[in-house]
């Protein structure tokens, strides 16, 4: 993927700040973003070809839309700090993607300037491994997916923590208690396989990372 058309890091956050997105979600983003490129920088290393940009660019801007799997209960919580006017840029906007998941819009944003980036974007949701049209399949798209599945909030934590924080979140929308369950069984089972080809192809047991590992491991690469 590489020569593909990206946004730079700025125009990613003034995309940001054009939709509106609340810090916390920056945040979650930026988290996920260095997780995944030291991810694919590790890649790198081992002689893969891995498009380290794109996947900076997608961990930025793969929540830009998060809104739209907000229960309205939950709007508030969105929308605090936001002028009248932005309110009401909000409100077209998940009126518009209403019963659209957040990477589908987020997709139909970005797709026709960028892509490459939306298609990775797009398939970071996370029932999308058990589909042929969103699997996520280049290693630019596991990075991504992989990374937003590790990062709680602002937090790297285990994937088992992730994961079970977003079932409790995220429940209503996987269908009746019976079909959630039986979903997401099969989805976080190949989300920890994919956590294993990564840790194999990398040369060590990626689940082990945190932020200060990053930077640790970051400094010792440069030598500092």
């Amino acid at each position: 993927m590489k020569n593909c058309s990206l946004p730079t890091r700025k125009e990613c956050f003034d995309i940001l700040a054009q939709y509106n997105v609340p810090p916390h979600i920056i945040n979650h983003c930026r988290v996920a973003a260095k997780l995944a490129a030291f991810l694919a920088q590790k890649l790198t290393k081992k002689g893969f070809e891995v498009d380290v940009e794109l996947i900076d660019r997608a961990c930025l801007l793969h929540d830009i839309m998060r809104m739209c799997d907000t229960k309205e209960s939950d709007l508030n919580s969105f929308v605090q700090g936001l002028s009248e006017e932005d309110k009401i840029k909000w409100q077209r906007l998940v009126a518009k993607y209403k019963g659209t998941p957040h990477e589908y819009a987020a997709f139909d944003i970005l797709k026709q300037k960028y892509p490459a980036l939306a298609l990775t974007v797009r398939r970071h949701r996370y029932m999308g491994l058990l589909s042929e049209d969103d699997k996520p399949e280049t290693w630019e798209e596991k990075i991504v997916y992989y990374a937003d599945k590790r990062v709680m909030h602002e937090t790297i934590v285990s994937l088992q923590e992730r994961l079970d924080e977003g079932h409790k979140r995220n429940y209503h929308q996987h269908g009746s208690k019976a079909q959630c369950r039986k979903n997401t069984t099969k989805v976080d089972s190949l989300i920890f396989q994919m956590e294993k080809e990564i840790s194999k192809t990398v040369g060590f047991d990626i689940a082990e990372i945190t932020e200060e590992y990053i930077d640790s491991n970051s400094k010792q690469d440069t030598g500092e």
